[in-house]
């Protein structure tokens, strides 16, 4: 959980970057905590003064607000497998609707990072790819084009035991 909020922590900073690096010139403040952080972007709109200048700084906009949809959503319910199952729960089913609705009208990519603890790595492999199939498939169902989703299926690489059974979602840049 920790290091998923510290990735968390992280790629908001690298979207910060971005946006101040593709000229944002806004006064969004990423560091700010809370589900606050659209609101500035409806107050630019209505204004109308300080709507995006360029197709780019546009896409930054939709990648930090489908950033912040996302992670909220990780946050209120993690996406978490049964040992050895890669079905998905209901409770990863209802966040996954959240995901794909965060998906919706932009552009943006993510990335599915899926894990199994099992010590047989072939048996943790097959494992993993099928839990990344089933997300991607979920999400598929709810109208996020596959090509939108790149599967990351580490097997037990990068996790074992109860840490195995938590996936990742990040919003590629």
């Amino acid at each position: 959980m920790r290091s998923t909020i510290a990735r968390t922590a992280a790629g908001m900073a690298i979207v910060a970057s971005l946006a101040t690096a593709c000229g944002s010139g806004g006064t969004t403040n990423t560091a700010s905590s809370g589900p606050d952080l659209g609101s500035s972007s409806g107050a630019a709109a209505s204004a109308g003064a300080d709507a995006p200048s360029s197709p780019r700084q546009g896409a930054g906009d939709a990648t930090q607000q489908a950033t912040s949809s996302i992670e909220q959503a990780l946050q209120r319910s993690p996406i978490a497998f049964e040992p050895e199952q890669a079905e998905l729960t209901a409770q990863a089913t209802q966040t996954l609707g959240e995901i794909a609705k965060a998906l919706q009208g932009n552009t943006v990519k993510i990335s599915v990072a899926t894990h199994a603890g099992y010590p047989d790595a072939d048996k943790a492999k097959t494992l993993s790819v099928k839990r990344a199939e089933a997300i991607t498939s979920a999400l598929e169902g709810l109208g996020v084009p596959k090509d939108r989703v790149t599967q990351d299926a580490t097997g037990n690489e990068k996790a074992q035991g109860d840490q195995a059974l938590a996936t990742q979602i990040s919003v590629e840049p």
